[in-house]
């Protein structure tokens, strides 16, 4: 188990990566559009609420990934006076915080549909679409490690 887990973590720390890459590229592109979103927010309860929500579930699924990151690093490389109850409850608690940023960013990105001429915004829906996937990868990978752990302690 001494090996497994550091290996465990590093690639839930590569896949972290990854998803801030992606995360990094759909914001980036949805900033695009920032400006006439907040002209269109002054005059339109509907678009303000469309803005709030893009903002919400980019900052959500950013912020998981980067927690998942930091923790994966820590439990990989500098974990050592860590006490290991802590060790095991951060798994499944990272992986329940993952499904809730995917599930938080799907129920509103899942209906928006691709816009003609608009190519920013639409690859902003499909990076948003592969950071989904990518934190059902995460979570799945927090309940594996949680589980080595649990049968590591045992």
């Amino acid at each position: 188990m001494a090996v497994a887990l550091p290996i465990l973590h590093s690639v839930q720390a590569c896949l972290s990566a990854y998803g801030l890459y992606l995360s990094y590229i759909s914001i980036t592109d949805l900033q695009r559009y920032e400006e006439k979103s907040e002209k269109a927010a002054k005059y339109s309860t509907t678009a303000e609420h469309q803005l709030h929500k893009t903002r919400t579930t980019q900052a959500s699924g950013a912020l998981t990934i980067t927690t998942s990151l930091v923790t994966s690093l820590t439990l990989a490389y500098l974990s050592t006076s860590t006490p290991t109850l802590l060790k095991f409850a951060l798994n499944p608690a990272l992986a329940a915080g993952a499904l809730f940023a995917r599930a938080h960013i799907s129920n509103f990105w899942r209906g928006k549909a691709k816009v003609p001429f608009v190519g920013g915004f639409n690859e902003a829906i499909s990076r948003t679409g592969e950071l989904q996937t990518l934190l059902a990868w995460l979570a799945g990978s927090w309940a594996i490690t949680g589980a080595v752990w649990g049968w590591s302690l045992s």
